[in-house]
């Protein structure tokens, strides 16, 4: 069962990286002091290309690391499958009929 208390603190500091949108998932392992494994589904923004991912995905290990302590391994989970946020009018998708 993850630690709530901690689950907020970990969540609230990836909210502050510029590259998280919506922190969608935290699960931590229960453990005696600070937690073994740490693993987060994260909602991106502001990553134009496959290249610019590995430093993005570094700084959310390092914010996870600084409010998780001692955490002995970091997963990030980038989400692909989360909903758009955008309206799409149906008339964007259906094409009319000729009769």
């Amino acid at each position: 069962m993850s630690n709530p208390t901690l689950t907020a603190e970990i969540r609230e500091a990836l909210l502050t990286s510029m590259f998280v949108d919506e922190v969608v998932q935290v699960r931590t392992t229960p453990a005696e002091g600070a937690p073994d494994v740490v693993g987060v589904r994260v909602a991106l923004t502001n990553v134009d290309d496959l290249y610019s991912l590995p430093p993005v995905i570094a700084e959310l290990r390092q914010l996870v690391r600084e409010a998780a302590g001692g955490v002995e391994a970091v997963f990030i989970e980038p989400d692909v499958t989360a909903p758009q946020r955008e309206t799409v009018t149906t008339e964007a998708i259906v094409f009319p009929s000729w009769d």
